[in-house]
């Protein structure tokens, strides 16, 4: 099974997946799903999002409210290992209500950066778990 994207907004949250069909195929799905997902989801999701913002100091250094809400993923030629991760999310203006969408390119995930790698691989692990029914109890 590949991940593609995941996005977790207001409790929903939708999971982009394909696999191989039976007449050898690939099939594409999105599970969009209002259940509990589990602590060890919410946690992956949280790490990776850490992660990335620190490629965006600046939010914090101006106080800009700045949330993730979706990540989307590469393959690169070793089958299941993502090589690149796409970000969009929201960038609030406090002085108004205004919010701003953004969405990055397409960040490598460097292997010598085993932390980031490994909030990747988590966050991949956790959707596969998702999708394959283990939600919060």
């Amino acid at each position: 099974m590949i991940i593609k994207s995941i996005q977790i907004k207001d409790n929903d949250i939708s999971i982009a997946y394909q696999k191989p069909s039976a007449t050898g195929l690939t099939d594409i799905f999105t599970l969009k799903s209002k259940d509990d997902p589990r602590p060890e989801l919410l946690r992956a999701f949280s790490n990776l999002q850490n992660i990335v913002k620190r490629n965006f100091e600046f939010f914090d250094e101006f106080n800009i409210p700045f949330v993730v809400s979706a990540f989307k993923f590469k393959y690169g030629e070793i089958e299941g290992l993502v090589n690149q991760v796409c970000v969009e999310g929201v960038v609030s203006d406090m002085n108004t209500p205004n919010e701003f969408k953004f969405k990055t390119g397409w960040l490598n995930v460097e292997y010598a950066d085993s932390t980031f790698a490994i909030s990747v691989q988590d966050l991949i692990d956790e959707c596969v778990r998702f999708i394959m029914g283990r939600r919060a109890q």
